[in-house]
């Protein structure tokens, strides 16, 4: 009996969990004045005041430090998870990086400025950091659960290490991937704002920053509401590459 395809899919939930916050963002809204919690409709109506070019200059930097650090986690994270697992080095590392997770991002962010100085290296190294402890850990368990008769049988056939990397290895990367892209740029993108907080005059976090020193509620509320729909489309192209090119490696399939 053929099995039934899932009405559901991660990026179908995603979009109804951002409904949800909407609608609960506009209930709010009605048990707090307009200086403290503006309702998504005038966020909207606000909206075209907050896109000039400043604003375009400020979404492009960040984007790019958010790409360039992720980037570097994904690389560092997903290559020292594989050349770890199965080894006795594995335990010692993931205890490192257990105990690295509880620093928080801020302290390390000031401990960044005052190495690199103001710019875009605190907030790029800052997401690298913050975001490689989730790639490694997630890579390095997804390894250690291979199929025990794949396993066996690569061990009878004698075979090389090329072909258990190809065989068990890779498609358990590209599938720990789709998850570590999704969960990754979500934290990246927090990540970056906070290091643009500490040590950066320029980009969203900066401009996010300025306006809640002034309590600027509606152009808080606006970028709060951008980083949202972006995290949003970067999962939903995720899931379109990993429908189409990559579909073999989709859960469920």
């Amino acid at each position: 009996m053929k099995a039934t395809r899932q009405s559901s899919t991660p990026f179908l939930n995603e979009l109804i969990g951002f409904g949800l916050l909407i609608i609960l963002w506009a209930v709010l809204s009605l048990f707090f004045p307009v200086y403290i919690i503006p309702s998504p409709v005038e966020v909207l109506k606000a909206s075209p005041d907050f896109l000039n070019a400043h604003f375009f200059a400020a979404l492009g930097i960040t984007l790019w430090r958010i790409f360039v650090g992720f980037s570097i986690s994904i690389f560092i994270g997903t290559t020292l998870a594989t050349l770890l697992a199965n080894t006795k080095l594995s335990e010692p590392f993931s205890a490192m990086v257990q105990a690295f997770q509880v620093i928080p991002a801020v302290t390390v962010g000031v401990i960044l400025v005052i190495v690199f100085g103001v710019g875009s290296a605190p907030p790029i190294v800052l997401v690298t950091l913050m975001t490689l402890p989730l790639i490694f850990m997630n890579t390095l368990q997804a390894l250690k659960f291979t199929d025990p008769k794949q396993v066996e049988y690569l061990d009878s056939i004698k075979a090389d290490r090329k072909l258990r990397f190809s065989t068990i290895m890779k498609p358990q990367i590209i599938k720990i991937t789709r998850t570590n892209l999704i969960l990754g740029f979500s934290m990246a993108s927090k990540i970056a704002v906070t290091g643009e907080f500490i040590g950066s005059q320029d980009g969203l976090g900066y401009l996010l920053n300025k306006a809640r020193m002034v309590f600027a509620m509606k152009e808080v509320f606006f970028y709060i509401l951008l980083f949202i729909l972006l995290t949003v489309f970067f999962q939903g192209l995720v899931e379109l590459v990993y429908a189409t090119s990559l579909r073999k490696y989709t859960y469920g399939d």
